[in-house]
This record gives structure tokens, C-alpha cells and sequence, in this order.
């Protein structure tokens, strides 16, 4: 069963891009290993709901940015 997509695309863009961001800071080494995995687990986080479309948070907030053309 497929969840129903609440995800825009400016939303899935900017997570994209965060989860880039995030990851990049955590395979750098440039924090502590705490930080790092900290950094690694939402840059996944990002990078799965901007893949998928589906964001667990806002579906449990009622919120959706997902516009059907």
C-alpha cells in the first residue's frame, strides 16, 4: 500500500538539498561522532521522505504541500 504523497516539489527540493548538506557534514569528520551521527540520521531522514514523497511528520501535523497539476 502506497502512502498518499504530501510532498511538494520545492519541498522535495530543498530537503534534497539538505540532505546533501547533512550528510556531507557527517562523513567530513569535522564534528564529534555524536554530531556526526546525529547529522548522518537526518540527512537520511531527509533524503527518504524527499525520495519517497511522504513525510511522516506532516502527515501526523495534517499538513500537505503536495499540489496536483
Amino acid at each position: 500500500m502506497k502512502d498518499k504523497d504530501n510532498v511538494g516539489i520545492l519541498d522535495t527540493a530543498v530537503r534534497s538539498i539538505l540532505s546533501c548538506i547533512l550528510l556531507a557534514l557527517a562523513v567530513e569528520g569535522l564534528y564529534s561522532n555524536t554530531t556526526s551521527l546525529i547529522l548522518a540520521a537526518l540527512g537520511v531522514v531527509l533524503w527518504i521522505s524527499s525520495s519517497t514523497g511522504v513525510c511522516l511528520l506532516y502527515k501526523m501535523l495534517g499538513v500537505d504541500t503536495y499540489h496536483k497539476a
